[in-house]
């Protein structure tokens, strides 16, 4: 008889029980009753995806549910609801979920079948725009929400793949020319008077570098490296500004508050402010269940949701935080093992991945709950309360299951 991974299993299982204890602890009536149901259904798509054989699923489903996914996402745009300033939540009557979840999964499965099937390409000049052509049609859209958070994890599902095609020079390059965005997208965040005229005395200054090299100092082939900086930094600052100039007001005071956490704590920096002091309240073995007095008290804003992990470390101290985080190592460990136990590309390729998005929203939910990242919205997988993301993260766990029982003969 063929048995589920435990290394799988119990943390998962773990890491929903902890939700559900602080959920219920905090909301009651239909929202409460909508969370369970959204259990019930994750738990019952966990075990379709675990007994549904991937490569099958792969091969007939995969374009259908990126299309769907699209679908969904353009209708958000004019049909959806607006919720903290994003127009990310699609209500058609008796459900309100979020598009942008199944889009990740989505995203995920058709890269995963297109990357197998044309592995033998994988350094093409196709591989790589239909890669980035998956990839930039669900970013583009969540970013028109804009859900900021939401959007960072298509970018990651496309350097994900493009690792694993394999193309590691453009996969560096990507790297550092989204390095250089972002930090030209925060520096004109924390200078917001400041006006693009600012790149013209760069210019100048390449022009006249240019110029001394090739006609003074007679260095040789200087004409294609020097324009192509310089048109280089150009385009990447011009992009960075208009970035930068679209944001709203929230979203460049999450940048700003986590450059300096103490410019107003009082206002933008409030959630951040309150995170740190319940968190640091927590101590050692916390104050007991139910006797936090930020989050019980109404201080902490998102206290079941994106700020959930405060609300634990406050309620259970380090003890409950180490525990999480064992619980998420122990996850990602043996998602790791399995990508590696898996028969077919496929079945690597699609663990990776599903471990790659869960790690990475892991990281910045908490990071940005303990100042150490920009706070993104995302929630912390499995404990946060959120219906649409629980039952897509449970699919992904199905089809993580269903590799390694697949591994196993």
């Amino acid at each position: 008889m063929r048995k589920f991974d435990l290394g799988i299993i119990i943390p998962v299982f773990f890491l929903l029980l902890t939700g559900i204890f602080q959920i219920v602890s905090y909301v009651s009536g239909a929202q409460l009753l909508n969370y369970f149901i959204a259990v019930g259904l994750g738990i019952a798509a966990m075990l379709v995806f675990t007994f549904t054989k991937y490569k099958a699923f792969l091969r007939f489903r995969a374009v259908f549910l990126y299309v769907f996914g699209i679908i969904l996402l353009v209708a958000t745009l004019f049909l959806g609801k607006t919720v903290n300033f994003c127009r990310s939540w699609l209500d058609i009557g008796f459900v309100i979920f979020q598009p942008s979840e199944i889009a990740k999964f989505s995203t995920i499965i058709i890269l995963t079948y297109f990357l197998g099937k044309n592995y033998s390409d994988r350094n093409s000049l196709k591989t790589i725009l239909f890669i980035t052509l998956f990839s930039a049609i669900p970013f583009l859209l969540v970013l028109k929400q804009p859900d900021i958070g939401s959007s960072l994890v298509f970018i990651f599902i496309f350097f994900i793949f493009l690792y694993l095609s394999q193309n590691f020079g453009f996969f560096l390059f990507v790297l550092a020319t989204g390095s250089v965005l972002f930090a030209e997208i925060v520096y004109f965040c924390l200078h917001q008077g400041i006006d693009f005229r600012i790149f013209r005395p760069l210019a100048a200054f390449l022009v006249i570098f240019f110029i001394v090299a090739k006609f003074f100092l007679r260095i040789k082939k200087t004409f294609v490296p020097v324009l192509s900086v310089c048109f280089f930094f150009l385009l990447t600052g011009f992009f960075s500004y208009r970035v930068a100039a679209g944001f709203k007001r929230y979203q460049k005071d999450r940048l700003l508050n986590f450059v300096k956490p103490s410019r107003d704590v009082l206002n933008s920096g409030y959630h951040l402010e309150q995170s740190l002091i319940a968190i640091g309240s927590g101590k050692f073995t916390g104050k007991g269940y139910r006797r936090g007095t930020q989050s019980r008290l109404g201080f902490l804003p998102g206290r079941y949701k994106d700020f959930i992990f405060a609300s634990i470390a406050e309620e259970f101290g380090f003890l409950g935080v180490f525990l999480l985080l064992a619980a998420y190592f122990i996850l990602f460990s043996r998602m790791i093992k399995i990508s590696a136990l898996s028969l077919d590309r496929e079945g690597t390729f699609i663990t990776l991945a599903v471990f790659g998005v869960l790690f990475f929203q892991t990281v910045l939910n908490i990071g940005g709950v303990i100042g150490i990242l920009p706070i993104t919205g995302l929630p912390l997988p499995f404990v946060s309360y959120g219906g649409t993301a629980l039952v897509v993260y449970l699919s992904m766990v199905g089809i993580v299951l269903n590799v390694y029982l697949s591994s196993r003969g």
